[in-house]
């Protein structure tokens, strides 16, 4: 499942917390548009070229393959996480790397999500609404924190 070549299969999974409800998170895939840098590019090239534009970085060492690392530059998102697995239908006699990378996305900005939840009278006087909301926050800061990158 290693691959020397770089990474071509690239998703991004955007974990948003479900308010009001007990479901930990719900996951949204997106593609992304790749652009491939070397190490001896400008890192000015890694600037976003507009305010809505977010960059993450994604560590692809040829001779470490099965260890990426990808960071954010975006102050609204943090990555917590890559997983790696078999493209379904990457064909194998491609030059491409054949391999899925799904790049575990968490907002950290404003979170406008739990407004409806923290304003509603009736979701204050629910303690268990509140614990939920409590443990998804920190199972959320918890993917952060231990994610290596």
């Amino acid at each position: 499942m290693t691959s020397r070549t770089p990474p071509y299969y690239v998703l991004a999974s955007h974990d948003t917390l479900q308010p009001g409800t007990a479901a930990q998170t719900s996951s949204v895939l997106a593609h992304v548009d790749i652009q491939y840098r070397h190490t001896d590019d400008s890192p000015l090239s890694l600037l976003p070229s507009h305010p809505d534009e977010h960059v993450f970085v994604l560590y692809h060492d040829p001779d470490n393959p099965t260890a990426p690392t990808i960071k954010s530059t975006s102050s609204q998102f943090a990555l917590s996480g890559v997983k790696v697995s078999q493209a379904p239908g990457a064909g194998m006699d491609d030059d491409k790397n054949s391999n899925m990378y799904v790049l575990q996305v968490t907002s950290v900005g404003a979170d406008h999500s739990h407004a409806d939840l923290e304003s509603s009278q009736a979701s204050l006087r629910d303690p268990q609404a509140l614990v939920t909301r409590f443990k998804q926050r920190n199972h959320a800061i918890r993917r952060i924190l231990e994610y290596p990158g």
